[in-house]
Parts: structure tokens; sequence; C-alpha cells
């Protein structure tokens, strides 16, 4: 009988990548997430093109790679509202 780890691989796993078929029409929010014994993440509210608000969801900033200019856009206005505050 032969090895039964034959055709097995020994790399690691490829990296899951989230691609969206939807468009961001902005960014409501956003909330660092933090849990014991593991990194801290942040997330945004994505209010979703042609969609209601009601059905804004929360994203990983990971997961939202191909909309960075839009999370730039909101960390920019979050700059430009605290040093007018």
């Amino acid at each position: 009988m032969g090895d039964p780890s034959r055709g097995e691989s020994r790399r690691a796993p490829t990296a899951v990548v989230t691609a969206f078929d939807k468009d961001v029409d902005y960014i409501v929010a956003n909330s660092v997430v933090s849990r014991r014994g593991v990194p801290a993440h942040s997330e945004y509210l994505v209010k979703w093109k042609n969609l209601p608000k009601s059905e804004a969801t929360w994203e990983r900033e990971d997961d939202l790679w191909q909309f960075a200019e839009h999370i730039q856009n909101f960390k920019h206005k979050i700059v430009t509202r605290t040093l007018r505050a």
C-alpha cells in the first residue's frame, strides 16, 4: 500500500481574499475591535450603493482593500472634524 500522505501539500494555504460585487456609497462609522488574545483590528460600517442605509454592514478594514480610497476619505473627514471642534 502507498504512502497515505502522498499528494498532500506541505505548503501553507493560500490567503483568502474578499472581493465585493457591490460598490461603496460611503462609510458611516468605524470601530476598533479588540478581544483578549487577538490583535485589534478596525471595522467600518459601509453604506452600499443602491441599498438602503438599513442594510449597511460592518466590514473589516483588511477586507475593504479594493475601497482604500473611501477609507482614506473617511479618515480625512474625521481629522477635519476633530480639528474644527
